[in-house]
C-alpha cells in the first residue's frame, strides 16, 4: 500500500507509513548529502541533529537527502525539516501518531476557512492559531483538551454554515 501525503508534509512517504507492529527504528539517522541551508553537496555534520545543534535557527530550503528545494508551504510548515522522511528510514510509531494528527487538523483548517475562519498551523508543535473578526483561539493539538476544544468549534461552525 503506498500513501501520498500532502507535499506540505513530505517530500515522498513510501509503503511503511501504515506497518503494523513498526516500531524499530529512529527518524532522520541516514546520513545527510546535501546541506540542507545550500543544497551544495557536503554537508558537516552529516547527521540532521548535530546539524541543527551546530546551526540553530537555520532554515532547511532544501532536502538533504535528495537535494530537491523545499517548496514556501513546506519551508513555512516545518522549517528546519522535522518532517522529512529520509529515502529507505522506516517510520517510528510517534512519528506516524503525529502525522495523523496532521492530517486531521489540516482537514479541519481547510473547514475553517470555508466557514471564514484565518489560520496559521505550526506543524511540527501542532499548534492551530485561528482567527475571524471576532475571536482569536490557540489550540495545541497535542494537548487532549485543546484538540477536543478545536474539533467541538468545528462542529458548531459546521452546524452553523448548514443551518444559515
Amino acid at each position: 500500500m503506498t500513501i501520498i501525503l500532502p507535499s506540505t508534509l513530505y517530500t515522498e512517504v513510501q509503503e511503511t507509513f501504515l506497518l503494523q507492529g513498526n516500531t524499530e527504528g529512529e527518524v532522520q539517522i541516514t546520513e545527510m548529502i546535501f546541506c540542507p541551508a545550500t543544497g551544495k553537496r557536503g554537508v558537516v555534520p552529516e547527521v540532521a541533529a548535530a546539524w541543527r545543534d551546530y546551526h540553530r535557527h537555520t532554515v532547511w530550503s532544501f532536502n538533504p537527502w535528495t537535494g530537491a528545494n523545499r517548496t514556501l508551504p513546506d519551508i513555512q510548515e516545518d522549517p528546519y525539516g522535522r518532517l522529512l522522511l529520509p529515502p529507505g528510514e522506516k517510520l517510528t510509531k510517534e512519528f506516524e501518531a503525529h502525522t495523523l494528527l496532521y492530517l486531521r487538523a489540516a482537514g479541519a483548517i481547510s473547514q475553517f476557512k470555508r466557514a471564514g475562519w484565518t489560520a496559521k498551523f505550526d506543524a511540527v508543535p501542532l499548534i492551530v492559531e485561528l482567527r475571524n473578526a471576532e475571536h482569536t483561539l490557540t489550540f495545541r493539538l497535542t494537548e487532549t483538551r485543546d484538540e477536543e476544544r478545536f474539533y467541538q468549534l468545528l462542529r458548531l461552525e459546521a452546524w452553523r454554515l448548514a443551518s444559515e
